[in-house]
């Protein structure tokens, strides 16, 4: 382990104490119709009383049959991937996050994950059709780190979902903690509602601790590559109530 001085220390934290963030704050309105457009397809057809009893519309077998729907559309408006071709997304990661397999494009500028969109339904609170949506309300809140919708593909357990992000270099910084509550509390309206999660009505964040590498900094931009969005609401209420705020 390196062994800096009392002096070099002390420069360093005086330094993260007087950075100046351009806080990006929400989405633009047109940014979010572009993106929603990519999954519109996926759209048609979804039944208006989709919302039924919680524990019903996330077991396992409403996870089945849309994840069968989505594979379905996909093949129809060419938008499936066979796994087959997931070695030419570019150098996959070592090991997997807990939801996805995680290439790097050959030019190194994008990841490209392949998700597990209902590894973590139950502490997302994600009803099964609310999981197309998902990449949708991180692009709202973090745009610094958007996701691109790429398709559809299936592993042995089910369906998954493509999705490209620019790649965050592991020589940016990490944040203090301080910096990034007064992004989510001050540009992002939420609250902090215990030691782990910020909230409000309709969202709760979280997985965004100073201690990991799940926040970074290039010195003027925060990046917050791959929180977890809590969904406290449906996801056409979420995306509805943030389009009333956009510009």
């Amino acid at each position: 382990m390196w062994k800096y001085g009392r002096k070099f220390i002390q420069n360093i934290f005086k330094k993260r104490s007087n950075r100046t963030f351009i806080y990006s704050g929400l989405a633009t309105r047109v940014q979010a119709d572009s993106d929603r457009s990519d999954i519109r397809m996926f759209e048609v057809g979804i039944s208006s009383q989709r919302y039924g009893d919680y524990e019903q519309s996330t077991g396992a077998t409403a996870q089945q049959i849309e994840g069968e729907r989505l594979i379905t559309i996909a093949k129809k408006c060419n938008l499936f991937v066979d796994k087959k071709e997931w070695e030419n997304l570019g150098e996959r990661k070592r090991l997997p996050s807990g939801e996805s397999v995680v290439y790097l494009s050959d030019d190194e500028t994008k990841v490209i994950k392949v998700r597990d969109p209902f590894a973590k339904s139950a502490l997302k609170h994600l009803h099964s059709q609310d999981v197309i949506y998902e990449h949708l309300v991180h692009n709202i809140l973090f745009p610094d780190t958007r996701y691109e919708f790429l398709g559809i593909s299936t592993d042995v357990d089910g369906v998954r979902i493509l999705l490209g992000q620019k790649y965050i270099s592991h020589s940016f910084r990490t944040v203090s903690q301080k910096e990034i509550d007064t992004y989510l509390v001050k540009y992002l309206g939420l609250k902090k509602e215990n030691q782990y999660f910020y909230g409000n009505d309709y969202v709760a964040v979280t997985d965004v601790s100073a201690d990991s590498d799940n926040v970074l900094t290039d010195g003027t931009h925060m990046f917050f590559i791959d929180p977890i969005i809590k969904f406290k609401r449906p996801a056409i209420e979420i995306l509805e109530y943030y389009y009333s705020k956009m510009s």
